[in-house]
This record gives structure tokens, C-alpha cells and sequence, in this order.
């Protein structure tokens, strides 16, 4: 089972515009613009194991693209997944580098290149979406 969930710029620019004017509980600052970009990742994370509804027991492994923010990620992850979703993750998310040659590197590969967004295992994620959870 692949899924995946690609940034369109609208959507980036919405959030950047919306982010800058203060509309979300994140202030200006960089920790703060770190913290809501971890945000929306836990976000793309929930609605990634929403779509396909599993239950029980749960382990990730994470590529490390927030190096030093691990806890934050954590926290976000326990809330969204284990709070909202019912999902038993304990302390079973490991942060890591994957290998050039795991499924989850060549799928980024294939999202990256999908310029006309072809591929039908994409999620739909909509401003209202994120909003939900970034609002003050």
C-alpha cells in the first residue's frame, strides 16, 4: 500500500500568506516558523494513516528532515495518532535516514518527478484541512 500527499503551490502560498498575517497560533519567529512547519507535517502524518484506516499497534520509521526537533515530532505524532486515531505507537517512532534503496526513497523519487500529478495514490488535503489544527 503506497500513499503520499503532494504541496501544491497554491496550497503552500495560502499557508505561507495565512502563517505571515498571524492567523495561526504560530508567531514570527524562526523557532516558531520550525514549529509550524513540524505541524504541518504531523498533519500530512495523520491524514496519511487516516486514509487507510488501521487499528492496533503501530511503529514509524521517520527520515530525519527534522534534525533535532525529533521530541516535537513525537508529541505532534502521539496526539494526532495515538489521541485522534486510537493507534498504539508507545515509543515505537524511530528517526533515521532511509536507505537510497527503500520503497519510501523511490516513491519520493516518483512524487518528485509527477509534475502533472498523475499518480493515484495521492491524498487530498485541503486549507481547510490544515486550518483545522493551526488555527489560534
Amino acid at each position: 500500500m503506497i500513499k503520499g500527499f503532494k504541496f501544491n503551490e497554491k496550497l503552500v502560498k495560502d499557508l505561507s500568506s495565512r502563517y505571515g498575517q498571524g492567523f495561526y497560533r504560530y508567531k514570527k519567529s524562526r523557532k516558531n516558523k520550525v514549529l509550524f512547519k513540524l505541524r504541518l507535517y504531523s498533519i500530512v502524518i495523520y491524514y496519511l494513516f487516516q486514509s487507510i484506516k488501521i487499528n492496533g499497534e503501530v511503529s514509524l520509521k521517520i527520515c530525519r528532515d527534522f534534525e533535532g526537533r525529533e521530541n516535537d515530532i513525537k508529541k505532534n505524532l502521539k496526539y494526532f495518532l495515538g489521541t485522534l486515531l486510537g493507534l498504539n505507537i508507545k515509543d515505537n517512532i524511530y528517526f533515521i535516514k532511509l536507505d537510497t534503496n527503500s520503497n519510501a526513497d523511490r516513491y519520493f523519487f516518483l512524487m518528485r518527478h509527477d509534475n502533472k500529478n498523475k499518480m493515484n495514490t495521492y491524498i487530498k488535503i485541503e486549507l481547510d484541512d490544515f486550518e483545522k489544527w493551526l488555527k489560534k
